[in-house]
């Protein structure tokens, strides 16, 4: 993936939650206690060439409500 602030070729890393075994990812719900949670998981990419981060849904299909 190529960086829009610079044009560098990004490098993949890891974006950790700090939970021990719990990858990050997006959630997305409708109102309601007991409406089920959507879930999508994240890639991170990082430009080494002027450090900005870009994060990207890995299947944002995932997130849409029925």
């Amino acid at each position: 993936m190529e960086c829009s602030r610079c044009g560098t070729e990004m490098i993949t890393a890891q974006f950790l939650t700090g939970g021990i075994g719990s990858p990050p990812y997006l959630m997305r719900k409708r109102p309601g206690i007991f409406e089920p949670e959507h879930r999508c998981g994240v890639d991170c990419f990082v430009c080494p060439g002027c450090g900005a981060v870009e994060l990207q849904a890995q299947d944002v299909k995932k997130l849409l409500l029925d």
